[in-house]
This record gives C-alpha cells, structure tokens and sequence, in this order.
C-alpha cells in the first residue's frame, strides 16, 4: 500500500514538473507560416560507374526554395539556445501525415522573450509537392536545448 501510494506521489510530481514546463520544453508556438521564395540553384555531382570506369560530371541542379517560420516564446524559466522543429502537413480530414520537414535553428531565447526561428527548405522540381496545397500545416517542436546544457526531448513522430 505504501509502496503504491509513493509511487503515485511520483508520478503526480512528475506529472506537475511536466505542466509547469509546459508542453514543448517551455516554448510555446505563436504563429508559423510556410512561404514560396522563388527557386535556388545548386552546383551538384553526378558520378557513373561504368565497367572499370568512373566518370564525374559537375552540374547545376534547380529546386524550388521555400522558407518555414515559426515564432516561439519562452514560457519557461531557462535560456533557450537551439531549437529542433518540425514544419508538418498533415490531411486536413483525418490528420494522417503528409509531409514532414525536420528543421533546426541556433538562436538564444530568454525566457520572457519571443523570437522567430525560419529555415530555408529546398524542394525538387519532381518531387511530390501536392503537401503543400491540399495540407493542414502545423509545427511541432521535438527538441530544445538550454544554455545550461540540459536537453528536452519531445515525443518521437
């Protein structure tokens, strides 16, 4: 009885030290968008091996450059100083999952502060995009870092 009562006490603490954390390690999203910039070129290696021989070929390859943006604040008590988040399109009926773009960013949050985290994400002209168009969008923050060293980890996808 007692061993079942203190672990309920642990749990419950642990539960309370979760809530006051909040739940993404102390950030909490604000606002996100995902906007289309135009395409970017990229100078790109083609290797081919053929028999003995190996031929290489320098090239320039095409993609269409998209930046994701997410504004967080830090509701908790510690320093942020990176971030690993997920841009996510998910089916607007549903929520089964489309897409998901792993992203990071190196910045210092204070706590109080709102700071705005963007990434470029580059896109292949034949790559399936209709995500995009027909997706929910969403962020979801799956790590943050603190300038003591310590590591929150979020649920993994």
């Amino acid at each position: 009885m007692r061993t079942s009562l203190k672990i309920l006490l642990a749990l419950c603490a642990a539960a309370a030290l979760a809530a006051a954390r909040g739940p993404a390690g102390g950030l909490e999203v604000v606002s996100f968008g995902w906007k289309y910039e135009g395409y970017a070129q990229a100078e790109v290696v083609r290797s081919k091996r053929s028999g003995h021989t190996l031929s290489v070929k320098r090239g320039t390859d095409y993609f269409f450059k998209y930046r994701a943006a997410a504004t967080v604040r830090n509701d908790g008590a510690k320093a942020v100083r990176a971030v690993e988040w997920a841009y996510v399109f998910a089916e607007p009926e549903g929520g089964r999952e489309l897409k998901r773009y792993r992203l990071q960013s190196k910045q210092t949050i204070e706590p109080g502060a709102t700071a705005t985290l963007t990434r470029d994400v580059s896109i292949k002209p034949d790559e399936e995009s209709r995500h995009l168009t027909t997706g929910r969008q969403q962020v979801v923050v799956t790590r943050v870092e603190y300038a003591d060293g310590s590591v929150w980890k979020g649920e993994k996808p």
